[in-house]
C-alpha cells in the first residue's frame, strides 16, 4: 500500500510539473497525439499600441531560417511570434521562410534549415541578426562578403544554441532553438550589436480598412505546380487564416498561422550555377515593380523599389504614398514571375 501511494504521489508531482508548458492529448483510438507547445505571448495578438511600441523600440531584430521544404517540416513552432515573415522559392518547386522577431523572449523556434543567398538581402534591410542551419556555397560566400552577422547551427560554438527535438521529425527536419538563446550568444559571446537604427516599416497607429473597391477574403498563391500558398478571411477575427496545398497551416501550439497584412510581388528566378546540380535558385531582388497590399478583407494596388541588396524595399501606393502597414504581423509572399495570383 505504501508502495502504491509512494507511485501516486510521483506521478502526481510529474503530473504538475508540466501544466502551463505543454499538454499531451489522446486520440479517440487510445494514442497518443503530438504533444502541443506553449510559447510566450503570441506577438500578432497584441493591442495596435503594443505592437507599435515594440516596432518603435532599437532592438536589433533576429531573423531565423524556417524549414517549409515538405510535410516533414510541418507544423513549425514560432512563425506567428514573427513580426514579418518572408516567404521565396528555393530549389525543387518548393519554399522556404525567413521569420524576423523583435521580441526575444521566444523559448523554441523553427525547425531551422540552411541559408539561401536571397534572403540576406532582406535580412539586412532589416539590420537583423541573421540564424540558418548550414548555406548553400553562394550563401556561404555572400555572408563572408557582405559583413552578415550570423550565427551557423552546424558551425562551432555557434551550434550551442541550437538542439534536436525528435517530436515530428527525426531526420533533419528537427532542428530548433530559442530566439531568446540567439540573441544572447549573437550579442553577448560574438559581439554583435544589441540596437538598431533602422526603422524599417511604418505602422498606422490603430487599425484601418485599405480604401479599395476590392474584395480580397481568398487568395491563392501558386509557387509550383506542387507547391501552393493560400489564405481566407477571418471577418470574425479580422486576420487570414493561411494554408499550404489546400490544407489548414498549423502551429505546434496546435492554431493555424494568420496574418493581419500581406503583401504580394512577383520576382524573377531561376537555377543557380553553383557546380552542385540541385537545382538551386537565383532570386532578382532588387529592382521595381508593382504588386499587391491585403488587409482587412481588402486588396490595394502598390509598388516596390529595391535600390540594392542591402537597401531596403520601399513599398507605396499607386499614387506614391509610402505604403503603411496595420498594427500586426505580415507575410511577404515572393512569388516567380510565372505563376498566377489569384485574388478574390
Amino acid at each position: 500500500m505504501k508502495k502504491l501511494i509512494a507511485c501516486l504521489v510521483f506521478a502526481s508531482m510529474i503530473m504538475c510539473s508540466s501544466c502551463g508548458k505543454k499538454e499531451e492529448k489522446k486520440a479517440e483510438n487510445g494514442k497518443e497525439e503530438k504533444e502541443i507547445v506553449e510559447t510566450t505571448e503570441n506577438d500578432a495578438k497584441k493591442t495596435p499600441n503594443e505592437f507599435c511600441e515594440m516596432m518603435e523600440s532599437d532592438v536589433r531584430p533576429v531573423a531565423v531560417m524556417i524549414d517549409n521544404d515538405s510535410d516533414a517540416a510541418r507544423p513549425q513552432i514560432g512563425v506567428e511570434n514573427a513580426y514579418m515573415v518572408y516567404e521565396i522559392i528555393i530549389e525543387g518547386g518548393k519554399s522556404r521562410m525567413m521569420a524576423l522577431f523583435k521580441n526575444h523572449d521566444l523559448k523554441k523556434v523553427g525547425p531551422i534549415r540552411s541559408s539561401r543567398h536571397y534572403f540576406l538581402d532582406f535580412a539586412l534591410e532589416h539590420d537583423a541578426i541573421y540564424c540558418h542551419a548550414g548555406w548553400s556555397p553562394k550563401a556561404m560566400s555572400d555572408i563572408s562578403s557582405m559583413g552578415v552577422n550570423n550565427i551557423n547551427g552546424i558551425l562551432g560554438s555557434d551550434e550551442s544554441a541550437y538542439w534536436r527535438d525528435n517530436t515530428y521529425d527525426k531526420t533533419w527536419h528537427n532542428l530548433y532553438s530559442g530566439v531568446d538563446k540567439l540573441f544572447e550568444l549573437g550579442t553577448a559571446k560574438k559581439g554583435y550589436r544589441s540596437t538598431t537604427d533602422v526603422s524599417h516599416t511604418a505602422y498606422f497607429d490603430e487599425e484601418t480598412t485599405p480604401q479599395s473597391d476590392t474584395a480580397a477574403t481568398s487568395i491563392e498563391l501558386p509557387y509550383s505546380s506542387s507547391y501552393k500558398v493560400s489564405y481566407e478571411y477571418n471577418e470574425e477575427a479580422r486576420t487570414y487564416d493561411r494554408y499550404v496545398d489546400g490544407k489548414k497551416h498549423m502551429s505546434q501550439t496546435g492554431n493555424i498561422l494568420t496574418a493581419k497584412n500581406i503583401i504580394i510581388y512577383k520576382l524573377k528566378n531561376y537555377n543557380l550555377n553553383d557546380g552542385s546540380n540541385t537545382g538551386r535558385q537565383n532570386v532578382e531582388t532588387v529592382g521595381s515593380g508593382s504588386g499587391y497590399y491585403i488587409s482587412n478583407g481588402k486588396c490595394v494596388n502598390i509598388n516596390w523599389s529595391k535600390p540594392s541588396r542591402s537597401g531596403k524595399t520601399v513599398y507605396t501606393t499607386e499614387d506614391g504614398e509610402e505604403l503603411k502597414l496595420n498594427p500586426g504581423n505580415t507575410f511577404v509572399q515572393i512569388i516567380p514571375q510565372n505563376q498566377n495570383i489569384s485574388i478574390s
